[in-house]
């Protein structure tokens, strides 16, 4: 499926910057984590936005895709729980205190949801090439090569260390 760079990086950025603030990483995790900690969520993201993008564009298959979606969340459902764990975690690192904890995550979130609405009505501008995406959708995330492991294995590796 060529949905391509979706999230342009954006998201990337908000991560790396709420792990650069942490000043937490050790050196040896220092690069290579939060670039494959950023790629990893990055997918997640994108998921999310084609799936929103699809629903808004072709709400008579809103079911469909929403059903499709769930069937990806519930095979990455331990994926995606971490990945937010780790959001968090990075995020607590990066503030003082509770109180600037939970401003920091409220506005990394917002920045999140943010981007994902700006990736979303880039997608519903092309329309011609968002029909043949939508169409794709179900049949490709309800299929295993749209696993995050498999998509990203290197970078699956990385993070939880597999061997």
């Amino acid at each position: 499926m060529d949905i391509g760079l979706l999230l342009k990086g954006g998201l990337r950025c908000v991560v790396f910057a709420a792990v650069c603030a942490s000043g937490a990483m050790h050196a040896a995790e220092s690069g290579t984590y939060t670039a494959d900690l950023a790629t990893l969520y990055n997918e997640y993201q994108r998921v999310l936005v084609l799936r929103d993008a699809c629903m808004t564009a072709q709400p008579a298959k809103r079911e469909d895709f929403s059903e499709a979606y769930q069937d990806w969340l519930n095979r990455h459902m331990r994926i995606v729980d971490d990945l937010d764990n780790r959001f968090a975690a990075i995020v607590k690192r990066a503030s003082k205190d509770q109180a600037d904890y939970s401003k920091n995550y409220g506005k990394y979130q917002a920045e999140i949801y943010q981007m994902r609405e700006e990736n979303k009505k880039a997608l519903l501008a092309d329309k011609e090439k968002l029909v043949k995406q939508c169409g794709e959708f179900p049949a490709y995330v309800r299929h295993p090569k749209s696993d995050i492991p498999a998509l990203f294995p290197v970078a699956f590796k990385n993070i939880y260390r597999v061997r």
